[in-house]
Formats: C-alpha cells, structure tokens, sequence
C-alpha cells in the first residue's frame, strides 16, 4: 500500500533524487560503515533499482533490512524510523500548477539527470559516478535518440543531453586516469552534436576537448580546439559562459607556448565575456563557468607566464568564491596557490596550504588529483631541508599510499565504451 513518506523529501534534500547518483553515494556510504563497524559484508549491501523506485512513491510495508538502515542512517544522518515515517496530510507537498513551467518538460528528466551527476562528480570524483553516467546514457538516453526522432523539438532535447552526458563521461574517464576512453567519448560527442541545430553543445565539446588537450600537454591542439569552439560560437546567439571558458583555454594554451601578450589578451576576453554572462540566458547544454572557474585558469595562467603575484591573488580569489563542497576544485586551487608560494619562497605558508589540501582530498577518487599531488610534492621536495616541509613530506606520502589503495578498487573497465 503505497502512503507519502519522508524519504522522497529527504533524497530530494541531499540533491540525490537520480537512481544512479544515489547508488554512488549509497556503496561509498556502505564502505565507510563497514570500517567504522569492522563489518566486511556492509560494504555489499545495495539497494536495486525496484526498491529505490517503491521507496519513492511509498510502497512500502516496513523498514528496509538491517543493514540497509545501517549505510541509509549514515548517508543520510536521520534513524531509518525517520526516512521512512509517514508524512502527516497537511505536510504532504500540494502541487504547484505553475512548478512545470520553471523548466522545459521535453528535457527536464535528463537535465536533473545532469545536475545530479555533476554533483557527484564534483563532490566524489569521477571515478565514483563514471559508470552511473554510462548506465543511465545506455538506458535511458539512448532509447530516446530513435523515438524522438520523428520530432524536432525531441530529437533536439534527446540528442543533446546524449552530447551533454557523453561529453561528461569524458571528462570523468579522465578524471580516472583513462585518457584512452575520454578520447573515444569526446569524439562521439562531437558526431552527436553535428544533429543539433544548436551550435553551443559542439562549441561546449570543443572546450571540453581543449581543455583535455592541455591535460595531457598537446597545447598546440589546445589552442587550435579553443579557436574552432569559438568559431562554431559565433554561428550561433551569443553564450557569453562558454565564450569566457574557451577563450580561457586559448589562454592557458598561448601561456605554456610563452605568447605573453596574446595570453593576456585572451584572458581579457575571458573576464570580458563572463561579464556580459551575468546579464545573458543560461544554456541547458553548456558545462558551469563560473567566476571562481576563470580564476583558477587565470592562476594556471599567470604561474606560467612567471607573474606570481597576480597568480597568488588569482588563486586565492578561486578559492575564496568556492565552497566546501566543490572539494575536488578547491584541491585543484590549493594546488596551484601551494606551487606559486613555493615559487615565491614562501615555504610556511605553502606548507599550511598543502595540509589544507591533505586533509580535505582524501576521498575525492580522481587520478587526475593524484598526479598533480605528486608533481606538488616533488617540488616540496627541494625543500626538505625545512622541518616544515619535511612533516608535510611524510603527510603526503602517507596520503598518496591511501589514495592509490582508494583508486585501485575503482579502475574502469578496459576497452572502449
């Protein structure tokens, strides 16, 4: 018999309300209970797919098995009585007639799909949500991609959140390590983008795609790919977001090339763009840009180009305009503000930023992390005559056993997808 219970709201709450999502944060809920309770088997509990859908529409008779209460009450916070304790009437949300208006309902299950997955991603890391991203593209999305194609208007939304969804999945295999796999996804990405009329999702892959390329140190093709996404923009109505983050990566790109003056004037154009963004209508296909966003890249920009003061001011704006549950952006911004204050000989305060860092990235699963923590200690390392430096040199040795113990158990699977 179904009756309105809280664990919809409380889902809802927790920004979890996508199956796949939940089940990312339910099996790392799981592990952690199994340490803390020296239970092996907890770390096995799971929660299919028919259970999750009766517990949100209330088919339910009793609470969940034991075990299941376990992870759900430390995921959660609440006792197991309380997520499943009926609501009272007057307490049962009334729909709003006008609420379906708020977001276009030939989208709106996919675009809650995408804010739930970037979510996670940002919180947990791409290893974590990279297979929930693949599931829900195979099953969900891709079924439309043929039914939808009798209309303009649905083939528009299907195609576009399957160019969206594909484009992320790139971005979290190489979050994981797995270039080999982003590749083979950016570049489905961009065909699928070629059946939208909308240019902006092409342009959104282009970025994507530059900015994989500086990743893995292909910045000529870097700064080629940010020109072309720019080009294909200006097809297009102006989207003054992805404008700012492609001429962001033109910017990154002339900085490692040593083009001091046409960096700089990329990065003009970046500040330039995000500013009349303020004023301009979001799109549903373009990936988050924000402030915080370009100072990051204006820090990377700056280190590079040798100015550490303006890229010591950039980095602390990035890191003051994040909050704590961008954990991986914020540890990419510790990063860069620990290698400019080395760079400028101030070791205390580098090192009070790396144990910052250490203790906040420990469970974010990202290889992409991991690589650039280790870059960051072997320039530590020039200095380990300094006790201070030295204590945070054994810190970040232990952390980087912990984190390869971590990504070891979330290796993606071989082969392209």
């Amino acid at each position: 018999m179904r009756r309105a219970i809280r664990f919809p709201e409380v889902v809802e709450a927790h920004r979890m309300r996508i199956y796949e999502t939940f089940t990312v944060h339910f099996e790392r809920a799981a592990r952690e209970v199994a340490q803390l309770d020296g239970n092996a088997s907890l770390a096995s509990v799971y929660v299919s797919r028919s259970s999750w859908d009766r517990w949100m529409i209330g088919d339910i008779k009793g609470l969940p098995r034991l075990p299941t209460c376990r992870v759900l009450e430390h995921l959660f916070g609440e006792p197991a009585e309380q997520l499943f304790a009926r609501l009272e009437p007057e307490a049962v949300p009334q729909a709003d007639a006008g609420a379906a208006t708020i977001v276009d309902s030939a989208v709106s299950p996919h675009l809650a799909a995408m804010e739930s997955f970037r979510l996670a991603d940002r919180q947990l890391g791409g290893g974590h949500v990279y297979r929930s991203v693949l599931h829900y593209l195979n099953t969900v999305v891709a079924p439309t991609l043929f039914s939808a194609a009798d209309s303009r208007e649905d083939g528009e939304a299907a195609f576009g959140a399957a160019v969206v969804l594909t484009e992320m999945a790139a971005w979290m295999a190489h979050d994981a390590g797995r270039d080999d796999l982003a590749s083979g996804h950016f570049d489905r990405a961009r065909r699928l983008s070629q059946s939208l009329t909308d240019v902006t999702a092409g342009a959104n892959v282009l970025a994507g795609m530059s900015h994989l390329a500086l990743q893995t140190n292909q910045v000529e093709a870097a700064a080629e790919l940010a020109r072309s996404g720019l080009a294909r923009l200006a097809g297009g109505p102006p989207v003054p977001t992805l404008a700012a983050r492609l001429h962001a990566m033109e910017a990154r790109a002339l900085a490692q090339l040593h083009s001091e003056r046409e960096a700089r004037r990329a990065l003009d154009a970046a500040h330039e763009a995000l500013v009349l963004a303020r004023t301009a209508p979001a799109s549903r296909w373009v990936a988050p840009f924000d402030e915080a966003a370009l100072a990051s890249e204006g820090a990377s920009v700056f280190l590079d180009l040798g100015a550490l003061k303006a890229a010591a001011k950039e980095a602390e704006h990035a890191l003051a305009l994040r909050d704590a549950s961008r954990v991986r952006s914020r540890a990419f911004g510790q990063i860069t503000l620990a290698r400019v204050l080395l760079a400028q000989g101030q070791l205390d305060a580098a090192c009070t930023v790396g144990m910052e860092l250490l203790n906040a990235c420990q469970s974010v699963t990202s290889l992409r992390l991991s690589s650039q923590l280790a870059a960051l200690q072997a320039d530590f390392d020039h200095h380990r005559q300094v006790s201070e430096v030295r204590e945070l040199l054994s810190r970040m040795t232990a952390t980087a056993q912990h984190r390869r113990l971590l990504l070891g158990s979330l290796a993606l699977p071989e082969g392209p997808q």
